[in-house]
């Protein structure tokens, strides 16, 4: 769907487009591309911003990786629930002080096994009984080899 929507050039498009009331604008922001120097200047430049940065669908990894130290829960979050999320950036929201957050990553299908090992004795019961539910259904080294 990427394919569909023209790159985004700049931060002042990015935000145009993101605040307009038409939603073919509205959707551009959130799957077009944008060039490497563009999502930097979007991310350092404009905080109010950061949230919708980590909702674009090609938001590269790198970007993420600076999000999930923003400030808002909301943008590590927005993160986590992200189906392509890198797992060491995942590995790292295990950790993360809001609950909403830890949720995610327990039962996120790409979190590695270690991040939702740490969870099982979260705080709050329902990310701890998810993770040792996920934990108990991992599939096992042999069951992924091919005979």
């Amino acid at each position: 769907m990427a394919d569909r929507f023209s790159e985004i050039t700049s931060v002042e498009e990015f935000i145009r487009l993101r605040e307009s009331e038409d939603p073919e604008e509205y959707n551009r922001s959130a799957w077009a591309t944008l060039r490497l120097p563009v999502w930097w200047d979007l991310v350092r430049n404009h905080p109010d911003m950061r949230f919708w940065a980590a909702h674009n669908r090609t938001v590269p990894s790198e970007i993420l990786a600076e999000l999930i130290k923003d400030p808002d829960w909301r943008v590590r979050d927005r993160v986590a629930s992200k189906r392509r999320c890198p797992p060491e950036l995942l590995e790292r929201l295990a950790d993360d002080p809001h609950d909403a957050v830890r949720r995610l990553v327990a039962g996120h299908p790409h979190s590695p096994r270690s991040a939702v090992a740490r969870l099982v004795d979260d705080r709050w019961p329902v990310i701890a009984q998810e993770a040792r539910a996920r934990l108990a259904n991992w599939p096992s080294p042999q069951a992924s080899e091919p005979c």
